[in-house]
Protein backbone atom coordinates (compact mmCIF):
# COMPACT_ATOMS: atom_id res chain seq x y z
CA UNK A 1 0.00 0.00 0.00
CA UNK A 2 1.48 3.33 -0.97
CA UNK A 3 1.65 6.43 1.21
CA UNK A 4 -1.36 8.11 -0.42
CA UNK A 5 -3.57 5.08 0.25
CA UNK A 6 -2.31 4.91 3.83
CA UNK A 7 -3.09 8.58 4.39
CA UNK A 8 -6.55 8.21 2.86
CA UNK A 9 -7.27 5.22 5.10
CA UNK A 10 -5.99 7.14 8.11
CA UNK A 11 -8.30 10.05 7.27
CA UNK A 12 -11.30 7.73 7.01
CA UNK A 13 -10.38 5.94 10.21
CA UNK A 14 -9.94 9.18 12.14
CA UNK A 15 -13.25 10.48 10.83
CA UNK A 16 -15.02 7.29 11.96
CA UNK A 17 -13.39 7.46 15.39
CA UNK A 18 -14.41 11.11 15.81
CA UNK A 19 -17.93 10.44 14.59
CA UNK A 20 -18.42 7.46 16.91
CA UNK A 21 -16.94 9.35 19.86
CA UNK A 22 -19.20 12.34 19.28
CA UNK A 23 -22.26 10.10 19.00
CA UNK A 24 -21.41 8.29 22.25
CA UNK A 25 -20.80 11.55 24.12
CA UNK A 26 -24.05 13.00 22.77
CA UNK A 27 -25.92 9.85 23.84
CA UNK A 28 -24.47 9.87 27.35
CA UNK A 29 -25.09 13.61 27.67
CA UNK A 30 -28.73 13.09 26.71
CA UNK A 31 -29.06 10.31 29.29
CA UNK A 32 -27.48 12.53 31.94
CA UNK A 33 -29.85 15.42 31.20
CA UNK A 34 -32.80 13.04 31.47
CA UNK A 35 -31.45 11.77 34.82
CA UNK A 36 -31.06 15.36 36.01
CA UNK A 37 -34.65 16.27 35.16
CA UNK A 38 -35.93 13.06 36.74
CA UNK A 39 -33.91 13.78 39.89
CA UNK A 40 -35.27 17.33 40.12
CA UNK A 41 -38.80 16.07 39.59
CA UNK A 42 -38.40 13.40 42.26
CA UNK A 43 -37.07 15.80 44.85
CA UNK A 44 -39.55 18.49 43.82
CA UNK A 45 -42.36 16.08 44.64
CA UNK A 46 -40.85 15.52 48.09
CA UNK A 47 -40.78 19.24 48.94
CA UNK A 48 -44.43 19.48 50.03
CA UNK A 49 -43.72 16.78 52.61
CA UNK A 50 -41.13 19.00 54.34
CA UNK A 51 -42.53 20.30 57.63
CA UNK A 52 -39.45 21.55 59.47
CA UNK A 53 -35.93 22.79 58.86
CA UNK A 54 -34.35 19.46 59.82
CA UNK A 55 -36.23 17.52 57.19
CA UNK A 56 -35.49 20.28 54.64
CA UNK A 57 -31.75 20.09 55.36
CA UNK A 58 -31.87 16.30 55.16
CA UNK A 59 -33.69 16.46 51.80
CA UNK A 60 -31.17 19.00 50.53
CA UNK A 61 -28.26 16.80 51.67
CA UNK A 62 -29.76 13.75 49.97
CA UNK A 63 -30.33 15.76 46.78
CA UNK A 64 -26.74 17.02 46.80
CA UNK A 65 -25.29 13.55 47.35
CA UNK A 66 -27.40 12.07 44.55
CA UNK A 67 -26.51 14.91 42.20
CA UNK A 68 -22.79 14.51 42.96
CA UNK A 69 -22.96 10.74 42.50
CA UNK A 70 -24.68 11.13 39.13
CA UNK A 71 -22.08 13.70 38.06
CA UNK A 72 -19.23 11.36 38.99
CA UNK A 73 -20.79 8.51 37.02
CA UNK A 74 -21.29 10.76 34.00
CA UNK A 75 -17.73 12.07 34.13
CA UNK A 76 -16.37 8.53 34.43
CA UNK A 77 -18.42 7.32 31.46
CA UNK A 78 -17.31 10.23 29.28
CA UNK A 79 -13.68 9.84 30.26
CA UNK A 80 -13.86 6.15 29.27
CA UNK A 81 -15.28 7.15 25.88
CA UNK A 82 -12.48 9.65 25.35
CA UNK A 83 -9.82 7.22 26.56
CA UNK A 84 -11.07 4.66 24.06
CA UNK A 85 -10.99 7.25 21.25
CA UNK A 86 -7.40 8.21 22.08
CA UNK A 87 -6.34 4.56 22.10
CA UNK A 88 -8.05 3.90 18.76
CA UNK A 89 -6.44 7.02 17.26
CA UNK A 90 -3.02 5.96 18.51
CA UNK A 91 -3.44 2.51 16.98
CA UNK A 92 -4.53 3.99 13.65
CA UNK A 93 -1.57 6.37 13.51
CA UNK A 94 0.88 3.62 14.50
CA UNK A 95 -0.43 1.42 11.70
CA UNK A 96 0.19 4.14 9.13
CA UNK A 97 3.75 4.78 10.23
CA UNK A 98 4.69 1.17 10.94
CA UNK A 99 7.45 -0.07 8.68
CA UNK A 100 6.77 -3.23 6.78
CA UNK A 101 9.28 -6.00 7.35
Amino acid sequence: MNIVEKQANLGRTLFEINQNTFQEIARTTQENVQKYFALNSEFGQKLPEVRDITSFVELQREYGETLWSNYQQAAQAQSEILKSAVEETGNAVRQVFATQA
